[in-house]
């Protein structure tokens, strides 16, 4: 069977589903012994996404494949399912290591004893659905205490659009400890110690090998994040490296963040195409910054959109992300907006409209006031009409679907 048809039967049109944008462990998690593929690691982090504040026990998951497998953009391949076979095989025995120091009383004073230690498997099981594309998972109760109900303070919580940045299994890890340690800007770690956390003890034994393959790689993955870091190689008296101090910007606790809501247009657009949660999340935060309009995604979507009916692209959705994320359209998408604009039929020059907003941008707008609690309305439609219709602007709806807000002179 050839490749192309593979693909279709087994990961055609496959949507992410919502995330959440803050993830949480408990610090025992974060410093214990385990090691995941990269694949692997993606699946733990949409499962941590999945997990409700409120939850008191585990539910059976389904993550779509596109959400572990793509990457920027890119549509899985038959050549994937061969790895998620592999990896839920290998996931559904991985064993979490975590120590516990364990002090006993003697004659009135307290002496450290052996650390108490648990072997704990991370999954109760992992399989794979043809038929709903998607992975079925659920975490092992015994980590529970690890994952749910965590109010004690002793536990390090990661913006998942940070980690989504991440491509290596190390710098997974690597991000976590140092956030562990986030307001104080500082973790100095011995190497004997942060092979152990990796599960690496007994390989890298010569130690430039482990500087490029693991820390080098990290900080180069990192530097895209908020945990951007230098470090500084500790030797002891044989100059070997003993220790490796780790330095960055202090980062603030985070707090919940609103996601955009499901509706927005063009989320939407990108969903149809089978854009991946991670390239969703890149494109929104291009939108944040306001380096793109939303419009502009729509506007992509539909020009791939055809070129891809014409056999002129392979991949849709990569074809999409690119775009979007490079601009490659964006001069044709200013030309479109100047003729649309000279398209539109005009009243006469003492009632022609002057004043024109996206109602798509008003509502972004409204989305960041909310965040600030500076608002006007309960609801979105409620601050249309105190900001805007109540202004003397109207909402209208042009030939290609697009809803604007209009003031006459």
């Amino acid at each position: 069977m050839s490749s192309s048809p593979m693909q279709v039967e087994l990961f055609p049109h496959d949507k992410p589903e919502p995330v959440s944008k803050l993830v949480v462990q408990r610090n025992d998690l974060v410093n214990a012994r385990f090691a995941l593929t990269t694949l692997e690691m993606r699946l733990f982090m949409a499962m941590l996404a999945r997990i409700n504040r409120e939850d008191t026990e585990f539910h059976e998951l389904r993550i779509p494949v596109t959400e572990v497998v793509a990457v920027s953009g890119r549509r899985p391949s038959s050549n994937d399912y061969q790895q998620l076979k592999d990896m839920c095989a290998l996931l559904a025995s991985r064993v979490i290591y975590i120590e516990r120091p364990s002090k006993k009383k003697r004659a009135g004073q307290l002496t450290e004893e052996a650390p108490s230690f648990s072997n704990t498997p991370l999954m109760a099981y992992a399989d794979y659905s043809s038929e709903e594309r998607a992975l079925v998972v659920r975490f092992n109760d015994r980590v529970r205490e690890h994952l749910l109900q965590l109010n004690d303070g002793n536990f390090t919580q990661a913006q998942l659009m940070q980690l989504l940045k991440l491509k290596s299994a190390h710098s997974y890890r690597i991000y976590w400890l140092l956030k562990q340690y986030g307001s104080f800007g500082t973790r100095t770690v011995s190497v004997e110690e942060l092979k152990r956390l990796l599960d690496l003890e007994g390989q890298y034994k010569q130690f430039p090998l482990f500087k490029l393959r693991v820390l080098d790689r990290a900080q180069q993955e990192l530097a895209q994040t908020n945990l951007a870091f230098e470090y500084d190689l500790i030797r002891g008296k044989a100059n070997s490296v003993e220790e490796i101090r780790f330095r960055f910007t202090p980062v603030a606790s985070e707090v919940l963040l609103p996601s955009l809501p499901a509706t927005a247009e063009w989320q939407k657009a990108l969903l149809e195409v089978g854009v991946s949660a991670s390239s969703m999340a890149a494109i929104g935060e291009l939108i944040d910054k306001g380096e793109i309009e939303p419009a502009y995604v729509q506007y992509v979507v539909h020009q791939q959109r055809s070129k891809s009916s014409q056999g002129k692209i392979k991949s849709l959705a990569g074809a999409v992300f690119t775009a979007v994320t490079k601009g490659h359209l964006m001069d044709e998408y200013r030309k479109a907006l100047q003729q649309r604009q000279k398209a539109s039929p005009r009243k006469p020059s003492s009632t022609a409209a002057i004043i024109r907003y996206r109602v798509q941008e008003a509502r972004e707008a409204y989305e960041i006031m909310v965040r600030k609690s500076t608002a006007k309305g309960a609801t979105f439609e409620e601050n249309l009409e105190l900001v805007y219709l109540s202004q003397g602007f109207r909402r209208e709806q042009d030939a290609q679907g697009v809803e604007w807000l209009i003031k006459d002179k």
